[in-house]
């Protein structure tokens, strides 16, 4: 596992966490090409003129429906997708083996277990509820160490491709194919029921405020919840695949994360739970009563790539069109180079220490995406402004960075007048 600086089809960067298969016990090839690795989206995205980015301290996206998550992130470029429900199982059981079951946004900014951890929140149709991506401590990330996977646990709901309900039965795209452009539409024919050993479909059956499995179409049709770790599958024999794809509970698992679902027609699922959600908040909180043209300011998302063995690295070539830093000061590009040389693990015989990486990644970033809004505003001197910007303190980053996206609001406006006052 290690973070990266990975720039999009518009030379856009995102901060990435990036696994090898095996870490994340993912397929090593889809749809006959072999995967060299997995890279998910560091923190919840924001848009960036209508684009999704995995950037900090900025107000995660909500209010976009499951079909344009999918559309948004897949138009990234190639190997670009909506986080598929089979990585986000992934993350979540790497962090019950590890004993780091995040914490996070479960109380209006705060833990509501730990109360002494605080997120910056922020104003919006919530109140001062939700906190700017990345902005609590260690223990919101997946590894509960600066280098994981951030806010997976509450704060926002996150939409996850490549798993849907169809009047209770669960349907996938099998072998993590969501990840690779697979057609995820209402009427798809790559939709596949799950089985039991036995061969038979399985079902999630509602019923008096409680969820069980049944190898049949439940009956009747309700919506509910219970916490994940009492479904109860006691009518088949439940197969390990319902366990890793975060569906069922794995043996011995004692946590309060909650379970939802609606069994009347198609429903979409979402992960994670939001600012409200308390203990029932948590990397395997599930809820699968949306459905898909549902749009709500507490439901967002997050992007990830899969990498080809192959195909070239985003950062070994710093004179592509697509990350064109010809505007930049030459410590930040020598800056950047420095960290594609450490993060490269093929050229490196011993592995760079993240720590030593992770806070140059994230001030490059913001270093870059500051001066551009300085630039938009009609800035006389970006150069010095990008200089300023990068050798600012962490406190003053932090808060630049919080402002960055009611800036970059504020510009796209003027600029909007701009126009209109020329015609």
């Amino acid at each position: 596992m290690r973070n990266e600086i990975i720039f999009d089809n518009r030379g856009i960067p995102d901060i990435m966490v990036v696994f090898t298969p095996d870490e994340l016990g993912l397929p090593a090839e889809i749809r006959g090409k072999a995967v060299k690795e997995y890279a998910i989206s560091k923190y919840p995205n924001t848009l960036i003129e209508g684009v999704p980015y995995s950037l900090p301290y900025q107000q995660p996206a909500v209010n976009i429906n499951h079909d344009e998550a999918i559309r948004l992130c897949e138009g990234k470029g190639p190997g670009w997708h909506l986080i598929t429900n089979d990585e986000w199982a992934a993350l979540a059981h790497q962090s019950r083996k590890n004993g780091t079951l995040p914490r996070g946004n479960t109380d209006c900014g705060k833990s509501h277990s730990h109360p002494e951890e605080t997120g910056t929140t922020y104003r919006d149709s919530s109140g001062d509820s939700k906190t700017l991506t990345g902005s609590g401590p260690e223990t919101w990330n997946h590894t509960h160490t600066a280098e994981g996977v951030a806010d997976m646990c509450g704060n926002i709901w996150e939409h996850v491709g490549g798993i849907r309900f169809m009047d209770g039965q669960v349907q996938v795209i099998p072998d993590n194919g969501a990840a690779a452009g697979a057609d995820q539409s209402k009427d798809s024919k790559e939709w596949t029921p799950l089985y039991t050993a036995d061969g038979d479909t399985i079902y999630y059956d509602v019923e008096d405020g409680r969820i069980g499995l049944r190898p049949v179409e439940p009956d009747s049709k309700d919506y509910d919840g219970v916490e994940f770790r009492e479904l109860n599958g006691s009518a088949i024999d439940v197969p390990d695949q319902l366990i890793e794809l975060g569906l069922y509970p794995a043996p011995g698992y004692e946590g309060t994360d909650y379970f939802w679902l609606d069994t009347d027609g198609e429903r979409i699922v979402i992960r994670g739970g939001s600012w409200g959600s308390g203990a029932g908040a948590g990397v395997f909180s599930f809820d699968g009563g949306d459905s898909r043209a549902g749009v709500y300011w507490g439901v967002g998302f997050r992007s990830a790539l899969v990498r080809y063995s192959g195909d070239s690295g985003d950062l070994d070539n710093l004179d592509d069109e697509a990350t064109d830093l010809s505007d930049a000061p030459q410590e930040i590009k020598d800056g950047i180079k420095a960290n594609a040389e450490k993060l490269d693990g093929k050229e490196q015989t011993e592995a760079a220490d993240p720590a030593e990486t992770l806070s140059g990644l994230v001030r490059l970033v913001l270093a870059h995406q500051l001066t551009e809004l300085y630039k938009a505003a009609g800035g006389a001197d970006p150069e010095s402004f990008s200089r300023m910007a990068y050798e600012a303190d962490d406190k003053g980053i932090q808060k630049a960075a919080a402002l960055a996206l009611p800036l970059s609001q504020v510009n796209t406006a003027v600029e909007l007048y701009r126009n209109v006052s020329q015609q």
